[in-house]
């Protein structure tokens, strides 16, 4: 059985709270000079603030590039990465190249700073054109 009564969120639009305001604002600000996007650009926004991925499908001139970029720019002190995958980029180019140090010593240890795997925020372009082992270790990141 249903409850009674259900919380509603306020209708009216005159209450705003300090952080309604700086989303709003921020999202005024992502979304400035660009037509047609409003729909990603709260998602996107969601996404960041809940640490999941945003998956943006498109034909090419559609922004998602620039949107990723904007995003990244109100996270200033998020660390960025940013890679366009063809089919013959190498799993070294998100991980990182395996650190010749730690093979002297026989560990085999990646060396991630900078890569994909240190970052908080990663834009990754072109990703159902690269190869099967790049979309196979991108998988294991989504689960």
């Amino acid at each position: 059985m249903p409850p009674e009564h259900t919380p509603e969120a306020p209708t009216d639009a005159s209450v705003t709270t300090p952080l309604t305001q700086h989303l709003q604002g921020l999202l005024y600000t992502m979304g400035a000079d660009v037509i047609e996007r409003e729909e990603p650009l709260p998602l996107l926004l969601l996404a960041a603030l809940a640490g999941e991925h945003c998956l943006l499908i498109g034909p090419p001139g559609t922004a998602k590039s620039l949107l990723a970029h904007r995003l990244s720019l109100a996270f200033q002190q998020a660390s960025y990465f940013k890679r366009l995958l063809t089919q013959f980029s190498l799993p070294d180019e998100l991980f990182g190249p395996y650190s010749l140090a730690a093979l002297d010593n026989d560990r085999y240890k990646r060396a991630i700073t900078g890569y994909l795997p240190s970052v908080e925020m990663a834009f990754l372009d072109e990703v159902l054109k690269s190869n099967s082992s790049i979309l196979n270790a991108l998988l294991t990141l989504l689960i």
